[in-house]
């Protein structure tokens, strides 16, 4: 079971070493025990919208986190997380941070594209998915900050995690996440099959003039929060 007291601190401190404004975070604590096969933690943008395909952890908390939307990035954790070591908890906030500073550099269009890119990955049998240009940029984030903050037993106790590995990859992160994305994607054919091979390259520009057009300051994530917000529901 989580201790909620460890859990503010380590998403403080996650924040903090992200760059990321506390008080824009929020992090559900779902009421239940983590199902076998489930993804222990999630990050779902501000814009996002809890979907049928989205992660069974925001499904869980699906009322709490729509009603946030366009007001934080938000966060869901299994109050209960069997298999996972309690060192692993740092690594893998910071790991979900690292996506959403990629929010804030890049916004809402690049995770439209990355998730036609993971759902294509994903039908294709889900191997690709730590090559993932969003997964090695945060991979790259939650290595760095388990080295800073952890003591290396924990680290090998980590490695030895098949849930936590991934989270120490040395694959290095994409100088440009974006455009690596953007290149996956005008490699495959397995994604939207209704467009014509003119209309994904349109489509591929479109995101890309978006991307690089991204203000951050055109959603306003501050409120009345002076530091992360941790809702433990049930």
């Amino acid at each position: 079971m989580l201790a909620l007291d460890d859990l503010r601190t380590q998403l403080a401190a996650a924040c903090d070493d992200a760059g990321i404004r506390s008080s824009s975070v929020v992090l559900y604590v779902a009421p239940v025990r983590r199902p076998a096969g489930t993804t222990p933690l999630a990050y779902l943008h501000p814009g996002g919208v809890v979907w049928p395909h989205t992660v069974a952890v925001f499904k869980a908390v699906a009322a709490r986190a729509d009603a946030d939307r366009l007001a934080a990035h938000r966060l869901a954790v299994w109050h209960e997380l069997p298999g996972i070591p309690a060192a692993a908890i740092g690594p893998m906030l910071r790991h979900e941070l690292e996506h959403a500073l990629r929010f804030e550099r890049s916004g809402p269009r690049f995770f439209e594209a990355d998730d036609l890119l993971r759902a294509a990955v994903g039908a294709a049998g889900g191997s690709g998915y730590a090559a993932l240009p969003s997964e090695r940029e945060a991979n790259a984030a939650s290595l760095a900050y388990a080295r800073r903050t952890l003591l290396p037993s924990a680290l090998e106790e980590l490695r030895g995690s098949p849930d936590c590995a991934l989270l120490l990859s040395a694959d290095p992160s994409p100088g440009d996440v974006v455009g690596a994305t953007l290149g996956e994607l005008g490699k495959r054919l397995d994604w939207a099959p209704w467009l014509d091979p003119a209309a994904r390259r349109s489509y591929l520009a479109e995101v890309a003039a978006a991307c690089a057009a991204w203000d951050p300051s055109s959603l306003d994530l501050t409120s009345s929060r002076d530091a992360a917000e941790i809702v433990e529901l049930g």
